[in-house]
């Protein structure tokens, strides 16, 4: 069992945080891969993923102030999920029709998103490589 390390403001895992962003970012790229592969299919509806706030709202980012329900018929306050039950949501667009036969896939605008997750994706691997290399650095200067 692993020593975990804890961010002294987020009371969070950051390695769990990477995690489950670059997660979210895989099943983004399989998506997008997904939709570019049916560009010719007839009537297919393109998906995209979504990830962020819900993340942010698993972290507690930006929580707003502590309210409290006092009727059950009152409106319910934002739902709160755990980071370990953190997963991507992936809807079907279908309100849009791009083309005559039905498919809504633009190659330009999922070519972009492709880059831009691709870059996010890349950006997160090197944060979490010098993550560990700052970890593996405090334990073996503790050692000296």
């Amino acid at each position: 069992m692993g020593v975990l390390v804890i961010h002294p403001i987020t009371f969070t895992d950051p390695l769990a945080v990477l995690q489950k962003s670059m997660d979210a970012l895989s099943v983004q790229h399989q998506v997008i891969a997904n939709n570019m592969a049916n560009i010719d299919t007839p009537h297919f509806k393109r998906s995209v993923v979504s990830f962020q706030d819900k993340l942010r709202a698993a972290l507690n980012i930006n929580e707003p102030s502590p309210l409290w329900r006092t009727h059950p018929k009152h409106m319910p306050l934002f739902q709160r999920i755990s980071l370990d039950d953190f997963r991507p949501d992936v809807r079907t667009v279908t309100e849009t029709i791009g083309r005559n036969d039905g498919n809504n896939v633009d190659l330009e605008m999922e070519s972009g998103t492709l880059a831009q997750t691709n870059l996010l994706y890349n950006s997160l691997a090197d944060v979490t490589s010098r993550y560990m290399a700052n970890l593996r650095h405090s334990i073996s200067e503790g050692r000296q």
